[in-house]
């Protein structure tokens, strides 16, 4: 089978064609988002009781959000829908706001769903109270932040079985992107040319369709995420509106237009590949940290980088299937590739690193460092698995070097696994909700901070003291900031002034008498190490103090 002979006229044409599209590329996809929101304010706030039905839910996030995909709901304690009104979302993209009509009192939940600059989906729900009407029981506090639930599924397990599915979906997909691309540089090697020209065309032709069904596959397994309970009603909004929904039509558009243009000319493979992984760079993570140039020229070249060795080690499984007498040759010439590709990896996943990462100490604190320090191990046996293949091919011992290219092959899939999770996790450390508690002998405590990220916070103190006792003298709540390595200057404590609520949740603690104290405000400013303090005098005057440490990222 002969390859495509392409004329001046229309190799010109097909070059502007591919130039627009490039161009194109970059205007439709985000320039300016960060890493994955977080809701840092709510108004009114979570689980609070209302005397007055507010007018409206607003909810501000830390970073700018996708304007495709996103709602706010308010159901009733029947689970109806209390106004069909949309939400809107506000002029910096920073929050989403949906006017009620007037509620009677009553239990109420907020949900809500939104997707983040790097297109991954947020979401959660949490209760509030009009009146006098009293939660249901186990709904949450007054004033708290127990009842509140989120969605945005950054951790390994959090999504269950979907999650696995998303996560083999995606590292599918990474395989098929990087062999395929790696495969269309590859082919056009020495090596690469002396296959026959059908066994050439075939494995090219089953690379396609191995991609293309790939990226099916993880869109399939994550729209519905994305879409939330807004139905396939959405999707055009979802694919024409978002970074990732673009991201996917493009590349489709190209995984289709490949079926028509691969085979004809070495320059034309090589744009296509090009373009293929530009439109990956120009989505996920690399978008969403600044500076964003940086970010997605390092991405661009970490994943050039893993496309030269994924697709020399596919030609490499050609070679040996259909001209095995070349194939200790072409490992030797994919060896020295390999270093380079295994050096620029190595240069380019540290700069994603330093950039992704508020300090470098902080690998330690996520799954995706913990998964990073794994595939930089695993590289590691791949630089030995390496080491000890030139050692065999010097030799000429043909039975050794193909034993350990059939382990490189196989280290190679654990790197894609590993990326598969690592593109769905979070890089940067998470803010969780602090849920801290405390028994004492005659005085209980519960701290919650929601959504302890610097900025405004809600602040809750439940305390539970013996019915024999009366109520606390004095319940405070303190944070005292640890000054980092190179100041030695320290802050003073921040005084969190709580106010003492109308209990509105059932007591389930016999014996004890409850008492809510809560606030909401800007009085956890910055990020860095904290210690939170909780200081309860009894009617006694005994005092109780309790400490928690934790970081604000």
């Amino acid at each position: 089978m002969k390859e495509k002979v392409v004329k001046p006229a229309r190799r010109a044409f097909i070059a502007a064609g591919l130039l627009c599209l490039l161009v194109i590329l970059g205007g439709l996809f985000p320039r300016e988002a960060f890493a994955h929101a977080i809701l840092t304010g709510t108004d009114p706030a979570p689980n609070s009781t209302l005397a007055q039905a507010p007018e409206q839910i607003k909810l501000t996030f830390n970073e700018p959000l996708e304007e495709g995909v996103y709602y706010i709901r308010v159901l009733d304690q029947s689970g109806a829908k209390v106004t069909d009104n949309a939400a809107v979302m506000t002029k910096d993209r920073t929050g989403i706001v949906l006017q009620l009509p007037k509620l009677d009192d009553g239990l109420y939940v907020v949900s809500y769903h939104v997707i983040s600059g790097d297109g991954h989906p947020v979401g959660g729900s949490y209760p509030l109270t009009v009146g006098k009407a009293a939660p249901a029981a186990g709904s949450g506090a007054t004033g708290g932040t127990g009842g509140t639930t989120a969605g945005h599924n950054h951790n390994l397990g959090s999504s269950g079985v979907d999650g696995l599915i998303q996560y083999a979906a995606r590292g599918l997909w990474y395989a098929a992107m990087l062999a395929l691309t790696g495969w269309l540089l590859w082919r056009r090697s020495k090596s690469g040319r002396g296959l026959p020209q059908e066994v050439s065309a075939r494995w090219t032709l089953n690379l396609q369709r191995f991609y293309l069904v790939a990226l099916l596959f993880v869109i399939l397994t994550h729209v519905e995420a994305l879409l939330g309970d807004g139905g396939l009603s959405q999707l055009g909004s979802l694919l024409t509106g978002t970074g990732i929904g673009i991201s996917w039509l493009v590349s489709l558009g190209l995984s289709l237009t490949g079926f028509v243009l691969l085979g004809r000319a070495a320059w034309l493979d090589y744009a296509w590949a090009v373009a293929l992984l530009a439109v990956k760079a120009l989505s996920g993570h690399a978008v969403t940290f600044p500076p964003v140039l940086a970010s997605v020229a390092a991405d661009f070249i970490h994943l050039a980088a893993a496309a030269v060795w994924v697709g020399g080690l596919t030609a490499a499984a050609a070679v040996y299937r259909n001209r095995r007498e070349e194939f200790t040759s072409f490992l030797g010439r994919f060896s020295g590739a390999a270093l380079g590709s295994i050096v620029a990896l190595t240069v380019s996943g540290v700069v994603l690193t330093l950039l992704f990462l508020p300090s470098l100490d902080m690998i330690i604190y996520t799954q995706w460092g913990i998964l990073m320090l794994i595939k930089v191990g695993v590289v590691v046996l791949v630089v030995g698995t390496a080491a000890f293949l030139r050692y065999t091919m010097k030799n000429k011992r043909d039975k050794a070097t193909a034993k350990l290219y059939k382990v490189d092959f196989s280290l190679m899939l654990i790197i894609l696994a590993v990326v598969g999770v690592l593109t769905y996790l979070s890089p940067a450390p998470p803010n969780e909700p602090l849920n801290w508690h405390e028994m004492g002998k005659t005085v209980h405590m519960t701290a919650e901070v929601s959504p302890k990220a610097p900025g405004t916070n809600t602040f809750k103190v439940t305390v539970w003291v013996l019915d024999t006792m009366g109520p606390p003298k004095h319940v405070q709540m303190n944070a005292q900031y640890e000054p980092k390595e190179e100041e030695e200057a320290t802050l003073a404590p921040i005084q969190i002034p709580l106010e003492l609520q109308e209990n509105q949740e059932e007591n389930w603690l016999e014996g004890y008498n409850m008492y809510t104290y809560y606030t909401q405000g800007p009085y956890l400013p910055l990020p860095g190490k904290c210690t939170l303090e909780v200081r309860i005098m009894d009617s006694n005057d005994d005092e109780a103090v309790y400490k928690k440490e934790f970081r604000l990222y």
